[in-house]
């Protein structure tokens, strides 16, 4: 494999992907803060229209479904890609998010990137051994331009997506990943934000030993809320699927009664309820919709709680509807929400490490992200919280990247 034409194409992959995922993020800030200033009625029926348009479009773009990680995953272990999932994507999870769906920005970003990539490897002729390693620097590109961490992009790949990545293929990754930050500096706009306590508060130097024991107990109790999301996740997703399976049997049931099933577990009849409910979760909490607002995660201790409570179950319900979303943006907030409760620096960033460490399975990667987020003081809190969010997820079967989807990864 020759590495001066791959490089090349990583790098192309990589600033295509930032720019992408750039506008990917303005178009749904733009949607939002149309909705958000909108009348109640506005807003509780907006994510019926997200919902809708997620139904149709996965019908049909069967590749366009699902939260967009695990299909990806699927695709760099031999699956193939389908370049049309770019726009799909892009369509379905920004109205998704845009009308108030609650859910995450990254996996949208992820599949967007990788179909991008996996295109891009293609238009130029690169052998088919060079697909993956293209399609991956995109996705690290894309990451980067999201949140500003083009670390973690890297270590997303290596450590989530792509198995034995190494040699060249890694040289790759990093300069896809340092194109697309680039492509997020220079472009208009900011990083997908997340609750100001996720990245505020004074950093301190040195950690006391306190601070390491109150650290680690809200770590612990951040760690293990999560996994109680995922076996939701996990059951909204079974829901959906036996739902399909009940409405097309014909044994079971049969003229009148067999329609009347098929109606109420028909993907539009969830979209609806499932639209309404969010939009109701919405107009109550207004700070968990679409990837959470900035400035959500102040206020009291039962304020924060009540905020990540809602924030778990708005988007399990959209998930349930059929929302197209990404799962890392949640894990974050929350994280950040319950952190915020700590009375010193450092506790908002330790919960993000947890959480996501907890809810992905994949500890590095929480490691970075929240340092990049929060910044290299709070590195030996965030160490210790993403170990112990690790331990409690596996008090799970899955972690949300392993939730197997109900849309199949088409291949063509």
């Amino acid at each position: 494999m020759r590495s001066g034409p791959l490089l090349l194409a990583a790098a192309l992959a990589g600033a295509v992907a930032g720019i992408a995922a750039v506008a990917f993020g303005q178009t749904v800030g733009a949607l939002r803060s149309l909705v958000a200033g909108a009348p109640p009625a506005v807003v509780v029926l907006a994510p019926v229209v997200g919902a809708l348009l997620c139904v149709a479009m996965v019908r049909f773009v069967p590749d366009a479904g699902g939260g967009g990680i695990p299909q990806v995953r699927q695709a760099f272990a031999g699956s193939p890609l389908c370049g049309r999932v770019a726009g799909a994507k892009a369509l379905a999870s920004g109205m998704m998010l845009g009308s108030g769906g609650s859910g995450g920005a990254e996996g949208p970003v992820v599949h967007i990137s990788a179909a991008l990539g996996s295109a891009l490897a293609r238009a130029v002729r690169l052998p088919p051994a060079s697909v993956r390693p293209v399609a991956a620097a995109a996705v690290a590109g894309g990451v980067a331009a999201s949140f500003g961490a083009p670390l973690a992009g890297v270590v997303l790949v290596a450590e989530v997506l792509v198995e034995g990545l190494g040699g060249v293929e890694l040289v790759g990754v990093a300069i896809g990943s340092a194109a697309g930050a680039l492509a997020g500096v220079v472009l208009p706009g900011e990083p997908l934000r997340l609750p100001d306590a996720a990245v505020g508060g004074s950093p301190f130097g040195g950690v006391v030993a306190g601070l390491f024991g109150v650290v680690l107990a809200w770590s612990l109790f951040a760690g293990a809320a999560w996994p109680a999301w995922v076996r939701g996740f996990a059951g909204s997703r079974r829901i959906e699927r036996e739902s399909r399976l009940v409405a097309g049997s014909t044994r079971a049931v049969s003229g009148r009664v067999r329609d009347v099933v098929a109606w109420a577990c028909s993907g539009w009849v969830r979209a609806v309820v499932g639209g309404v409910a969010v939009g109701l979760l919405v107009l109550a909490v207004p700070g968990v919709a679409g990837v959470g607002q900035p400035g959500a995660a102040a206020g009291g201790l039962s304020v924060l709680l009540v905020l990540a409570v809602v924030k778990v179950v708005a988007t399990g319900v959209t998930v349930g509807a059929g929302g197209v979303v990404g799962t890392i943006g949640p894990a974050l907030f929350v994280g950040a929400t319950v952190g915020s409760a700590l009375p010193m620096a450092g506790g908002a960033a330790a919960g993000m490490a947890a959480c996501l460490a907890a809810a992905s399975r994949a500890p590095a990667t929480a490691v970075v992200l929240a340092v990049e987020l929060s910044g290299l003081d709070l590195l030996p809190p965030i160490l210790l919280a993403a170990a112990l969010g690790w331990l409690a997820g596996l008090l799970t079967r899955h972690g949300v990247f392993d939730v197997p989807e109900p849309t199949r990864l088409a291949g063509g």
